[in-house]
């Protein structure tokens, strides 16, 4: 599974990349599809996104109103930047910085990964799913497994292509099972079934539950309804999956034959070259490297929380 391709994306100058983040105003009334305070924030956050293809963002992990925002100095992109804080009700927090390259990261992986869903779905930290209805689809299904390194030059993807079966089961889960949830895997507790929709949750109809795994997570569930489990995190009040989106087990992950693996390498590519043609004021540049990173001086990619939180 070390075995990755890797693809050379040029940066724009660091010194011309400003950092900012921002705060939510969870005050204001939500929509139907965030009722937390944190899917606000998120929903704010993938507001800006997809507002203006030079800029990156992603949410913080801890804070429940701050956003992080990448942009480019040089140009309109701050005018711009702060005409969607009016717009969508964001507040600056403190000055312009320097990007640190750890922000930078994480940014690029938020907004790659927002830009390239449904196509490409996020599944855990460093995998995507290739298949719009895979939440349906039964059996091995194509996908890539990835990492991000970032240097003052450069951003490399480093690219696997795998096959990914979720193992999904008919059986029902007991109350009290812990079982992984999507996209993060992270484990969760079964607190209780349903047949349909409960009132008691955040959500008044099936059509604000699918708008909110398409603004939040990038999903897109099925048009039929499935039945439902509220699970709980380690802390907090019960949250409502589908339960598609709920699987016994973790995937199970096995390498592609060399013979197709460039094909759905060139799909990746090509997708990401489709929704990503721009950033950060600039074209995107991306080539296969000439000289690859060796596996041992790989980074770890900063795990990026784009799961249901554990918090309100």
């Amino acid at each position: 599974m070390q075995d990755y391709l890797e693809y050379k994306i040029i940066n724009p100058k660091f010194d011309n990349i400003g950092y900012v983040t921002a705060m939510a105003n969870l005050k204001e009334k939500h929509d139907r599809s965030a009722p937390s305070n944190y899917h606000w924030k998120i929903l704010k956050c993938r507001m800006i996104i997809f507002s203006n293809s030079s800029i990156m963002a992603c949410p913080d992990k801890s804070d429940v109103k701050k956003v992080h925002i990448i942009f480019n100095k040089v140009g309109k992109d701050y005018d711009q930047l702060n005409s969607l804080f009016l717009k969508f009700t964001l507040v600056q927090d403190g000055v312009i910085m320097k990007a640190p390259l750890e922000m930078y990261q994480m940014c690029f992986q938020y907004t790659l990964s927002a830009r390239i869903a449904p196509t490409w779905n996020t599944l855990g930290y460093n995998y995507y799913i290739n298949n719009r209805h895979f939440l349906t689809t039964k059996g091995p299904q194509e996908g890539v497994k990835y990492n991000i390194i970032v240097d003052d030059y450069s951003t490399i993807l480093q690219i696997k292509p795998v096959k990914i079966n979720l193992m999904q089961s008919e059986e029902k889960f007991s109350p009290g099972e812990y079982v992984p949830v999507l996209p993060s895997l992270n484990k969760a507790i079964i607190d209780d079934y349903y047949e349909s929709l409960p009132h008691s949750g955040d959500f008044k109809s099936y059509k604000d539950l699918r708008r909110h795994w398409k603004n939040i997570h990038g999903y897109r569930l099925p048009d039929s309804e499935y039945p439902y489990y509220t699970v709980r995190f380690w802390r907090g009040d019960p949250f409502t999956y589908p339960n598609i989106c709920l699987i016994k087990n973790f995937p199970i992950i096995t390498t592609m034959p060399k013979s197709v693996e460039n094909v759905i390498i060139a799909r990746f590519i090509n997708c990401l070259r489709y929704k990503m043609s721009h950033f950060l004021g600039i074209q995107l540049s991306i080539a296969r490297s000439q000289n690859p990173i060796k596996p041992m001086e790989l980074m770890d990619t900063q795990n990026i929380s784009l799961c249901t939180p554990t918090q309100k």
